[in-house]
């Protein structure tokens, strides 16, 4: 078995984490991904860890968070009043809330305080500003076909037929 390098299929399955801090169960759900490295836009991070490594191997990776999601931002956090909210009983503080608002759209929030009939919630992503830890098993390495890196060239370059 060789180990991965340009031009290689990966198919992998991850899971994200973050580090010293409980996450949301969406955020953490696991999740597989198959792509050619080396020609699929893939962090550097993760292209790196996983160069030279062998099919079944199991890696965990250290994002800081300017090459996660970012920086934590004040202006996401906001009062809101808890009358507006679909389930007020399921409010904690230090817990995330989310529910799917009349548009259509899912909210989240990180409930920071409880005040009388106001909340102070946190809009930001659950990783802003915090270090993630992306657990990754390789499932499958192989050289990629021709028609594979071809096909990954024009998604690449945003190519379309028309």
């Amino acid at each position: 078995m060789e180990n991965i390098k340009k031009d290689f299929f990966v198919k992998m399955r991850y899971h994200l984490e973050l580090k010293d801090e409980k996450a949301p169960s969406w955020f953490s759900e696991p999740t597989e991904a198959g792509f050619i490295l080396g020609r699929e836009p893939v962090p550097k991070i993760i292209e790196d860890a996983i160069t030279g490594k062998k099919e079944g191997e199991e890696i965990e990776v250290v994002i800081p968070p300017e090459s996660a999601y970012g920086p934590h931002l004040s202006y996401l956090i906001k009062k809101i009043d808890i009358q507006e909210l679909k389930y007020p009983e399921k409010i904690k503080v230090g817990e995330w809330y989310e529910e799917i608002n009349k548009y259509g759209s899912r909210i989240s929030f990180k409930v920071l305080e409880i005040d009388g009939d106001k909340i102070k919630a946190d809009f930001n992503h659950p990783a802003a500003g915090k270090t993630v830890i992306m657990k990754i098993k390789i499932l499958e390495t192989r050289p990629a076909t021709s028609f594979e890196i071809l096909s990954a060239e024009f998604r690449a370059c945003s190519c379309e037929r028309g």
